[in-house]
């Protein structure tokens, strides 16, 4: 039989309790927020990498496509600047509180650019696109929950156009 001296055994427990204590923290400190991504440089950054965010830019200029869906939210290019909203927020929130949520990240968005577009024309197409991206979501709901009724049966496939 193998004896240990008193000295190792409480070393070993105190190693042991900061194990279990700092345990917790690493995984609070790899939990990241609705809308957040990582990047190929280690940051967490909302959206986009600045990379990214870059390339959705340019691509914005030479296709003339300003509205999108990237990296679980959805977008809008304004000038040089990207407004964006995590489809978690959209998806499950009421009409009004959607309304709501995207008046405030308008106004917000606004207030920190200086911009000479009209408010209300942005907030109408981010509402448009939300609804459209909320109806999506609750149609692959309704798709996937047919699907797993009837195996043998057909069902229609739903897609919108931004």
């Amino acid at each position: 039989m193998i004896k240990f001296s008193k000295k190792y055994i409480f070393s070993l427990k105190i190693f042991l309790i900061i194990c279990m204590l700092s345990n917790p923290l690493i995984g609070y400190a790899l939990t990241i927020k609705s809308g957040q991504v990582f990047s190929s440089d280690g940051k967490v950054y909302d959206f986009a990498s600045p990379e990214e965010k870059k390339l959705l830019i340019k691509k914005s200029k030479t296709e003339g496509k300003s509205i999108g869906v990237k990296n679980r939210s959805l977008f809008l290019i304004i000038k040089e600047e990207i407004l964006h909203i995590p489809i978690d927020e959209i998806i499950w929130s009421s009409e009004s509180q959607m309304a709501n949520l995207l008046e405030k990240k308008v106004g917000i968005f606004f207030k920190d650019n200086d911009f000479d577009e009209n408010e209300n024309i942005i907030k109408d197409k981010l509402v448009l696109s939300a609804k459209k991206l909320k109806q999506l979501h609750i149609l692959n709901k309704l798709e996937n929950k047919i699907s797993k009724r009837n195996l043998k049966g057909n069902f229609v496939k739903f897609y919108f156009i931004f």
